[in-house]
């Protein structure tokens, strides 16, 4: 995005527009194409006649010039000629040991190969060898961190592998569509009933936007990405922390649009009243494990509840002390065996801890909190193994977000880094103010004519998911068989801000949305409402002299991302592209990670739901990590807010959700001229 500066008279009005996208030429799409194809059924063989090409002529051991490491092509392929490879039937789980070893060799043998042409020979000649859904992962991660791969489009993952985001009834009934020949649309309803009350947010949870958001977000960020890789992950630990802080917050403000109190966090040694009941079947025909109410938390063979709660303790004592104990005390980075948790890194630090990631400094020590705790809560109903039941939703990113338990495990995890958070001293007003750079005037306003300023509106549509890849299919006739979801959406809407600068000054908004009141209907003051605020957008901005009118849209939000194409609309636009019938954009910094555009705002109530919207300018010059960056390259970095940067280091200098991360003692000293905060109100239209 670009901000263009028109002036009239002595106001200056700042309006977002679209950055241009290169053409993709021949050979983009042609990759493109057969990165489609070879997603394809990913479940079943290879039949496209270029994919049976590669696959009869290609052989990685032959060819291991064309890697970077050729001991890591040794080691994937050993796993297929040695028969250690995992079984095409078995369920994958990257919480799994066994399973993430062998999906590791597989991405660093792909990741080595020095060019797209070897890097498809590897994909082809190992897709039909290994477990569909390892495999799979293991592509997808390389797609996103190749750098001869960007702008590579990845289809939605729900239409990938539909049986992952859909429930068993409507697998099922595409299968009876499939045998009949019948071109079908399928209704899904969310699971549970009326009866049981988190039915009411299950819209939310269940998501499959936000379901691949979350699965995105840990591809981007894998938490066993070695530190020898040569991509750094810049804040990677604060990133897991903020971008999970920032759900929890986001389905605690559904919970109050639906009369539903903030989710309680969970505890080692008490019940989990709320059951879960996925209705899904992974693609082997095992059922998801259901959880039924008042379950507690078992040991498993190779993990103790007492063991959790004991490196919990540990967290809790280093936040305590102020500092974590490393693994060595010759380590360049502390040379006293202990690393302070400061006030700029000291967060990212903990977050490598709590996650349970390879950059950890002390991971013996500290143990795998989140990690452990997901397995748990995944193998609750049969901890000891007994009736050989497959992974539940929580050994899955991209269904863990279904089960409500993911909140309340994920509040209990956010009142860890809370607590070092409420350690570190209240910003002073210095830190807060930007000199000679005031807010006037806040409001929004729809895109609509009849809209009313500060009064926004959400409303539930329909979408269509492609289920080509639920079911199996013998490449000469296609069906037509889509499912059809209810989902959130909202009006699209503008923010207008007046902003008076006494100097042309560079700048950055921030932009913050937090409920008014609580679930008690009481009003609850700024202070305390700062852990609830959900982060809107962040973007920078040029201030001339006088008075500064800056508009800007919803959908150019730094949190969110558009709509993805559908699968078989993404290779039909590939290949009218290559028919010369239109042009295909080609975006080398599209993200597959980000909260989708319809699922920005809260839903709201009927009636209208009082929130509370801060502003604040800050200064560019002093935020910006990069002198050499521009507001323009910063505008070009889409959900920048809760998936950071895939290179490099994330612009802005502020701890993430700055100025919120920390306490507020006086409202006053907090509420300096270049902030302001208004109420609006969001309704929601059903």
């Amino acid at each position: 995005m670009k901000l263009l500066l028109a002036v009239a008279a002595l106001c200056a009005c700042v309006v977002a527009v679209p950055v241009p996208e290169d053409k993709a030429d021949g050979v983009f799409l042609k990759r493109q194409l057969l990165v489609l194809k070879l997603l394809k059924h990913i479940g079943q063989p290879v039949a496209d006649p270029d994919l049976v090409s590669i696959k009869n002529s290609y052989v990685p051991l032959n060819n291991l010039e064309k890697y970077s490491d050729p001991e890591a092509v040794r080691r994937c392929c050993s796993y297929v000629s040695t028969g250690r490879s995992l079984a095409r039937n078995a369920v994958f789980s990257l919480f799994d040991e066994r399973h993430r070893e062998e999906m590791v060799a597989v991405f660093e043998a792909l990741y080595a190969a020095r060019d797209f042409d070897a890097l498809l020979g590897t994909a082809v000649f190992l897709r039909d060898r290994l477990n569909p859904r390892l495999f799979l992962y293991a592509l997808s991660v390389a797609l996103l961190h190749r750098r001869d791969c960007r702008g590579l489009t990845l289809p939605p993952a729900y239409e990938i592998t539909p049986h992952m985001f859909l429930t068993t009834d409507v697998v099922r009934r595409a299968y009876q569509a499939r045998m009949r020949l019948k071109p079908t649309i399928i209704p899904m309803k969310f699971t549970g009933s009326v009866n049981n009350p988190e039915q009411r947010v299950a819209y939310f949870g269940e998501d499959l936007g936000m379901n691949s958001h979350h699965q995105h977000w840990h591809m981007d960020f894998p938490f066993w990405w070695k530190p020898t890789y040569d991509q750094p992950k810049d804040r990677k630990g604060e990133l897991f922390f903020y971008m999970h802080h920032q759900m929890t917050a986001r389905f605690d403000a559904e919970r109050l649009s639906n009369d539903l109190p903030p989710v309680r966090p969970l505890g080692w040694y008490e019940q989990i009243e709320e059951g879960f009941a996925p209705g899904a079947m992974y693609e082997n025909g095992q059922e998801f494990p259901m959880r039924p109410d008042r379950v507690s938390f078992r040991d498993l063979p190779w993990l103790r509840i007492s063991s959790m709660q004991a490196y919990e303790d540990r967290i809790r004592d280093a936040i305590a002390a102020g500092f974590v104990r490393t693994v060595r005390s010759d380590t360049e980075h502390a040379p006293t065996g202990v690393l302070y948790l400061n006030e700029t890194d000291g967060i990212n630090v903990l977050g490598e801890i709590i996650e349970s990631s390879r950059h950890s400094v002390n991971p013996l020590y500290y143990g795998q909190l989140h990690n452990d705790a997901h397995v748990l809560l995944s193998k609750i109903v049969d901890p000891d193994q007994r009736y050989g039941m497959p992974p539940g939703v929580m050994e899955h990113f991209e269904t863990a977000t279904r089960d409500p338990a993911f909140f309340r495990l994920h509040k209990h995890i956010d009142n860890l880094f809370y607590e070092h958070k409420n350690r570190l001293q209240p910003y002073r007003r210095e830190e807060l103010n930007f000199p000679g750079v005031q807010v006037e005037a806040v409001k929004v306003v729809g895109t609509c004519k009849a809209s009313v300023p500060n009064l926004l509106v959400t409303y539930f549509d329909e979408t269509h998911v492609d289920l080509g890849n639920a079911v199996e299919s013998d490449y000469k006739t296609e069906v037509n068989i889509k499912a059809v979801v209810n989902r959130l959406n909202h009006e699209p809407f503008r923010y207008v801000i007046t902003v008076r600068s006494e100097r042309e000054v560079n700048g950055l908004v921030r932009i913050f949305l937090a409920p008014k009141l609580n679930w008690f209907g009481q009003q609850v003051p700024l202070k305390d409402l700062r852990w609830s605020t959900i982060e809107l957008d962040k973007f920078p901005v040029k201030l001339r002299v006088g008075e500064n009118v800056v508009v800007r849209s919803s959908e150019d939000s730094s949190v969110t991302i558009p709509e993805p194409r559908s699968f078989p609309d993404l290779v039909k636009d590939v290949q009218a592209a290559m028919r010369g019938e239109q042009e295909f954009a080609l975006d080398k910094y599209h993200r597959h990670c980000g909260f989708p555009h319809r699922l920005l705002l809260p839903k709201g109530k009927q009636e209208g739901m009082p929130y509370l919207l801060y502003v604040t300018v800050t200064d560019y010059q002093r935020d910006v990590v990069d002198d050499k960056m521009t507001p323009d390259d910063i505008e070009s970095l889409t959900s920048l807010s809760y998936c950071g940067v895939l290179e490099g280091k994330i612009p802005d200098r502020r701890p993430l959700g700055f100025p919120f991360d920390r306490r507020i003692e006086s409202v006053d000293e907090f509420m300096t001229p270049n902030s302001k905060v208004i109420e609006i109100t969001i309704k929601n239209a059903k």
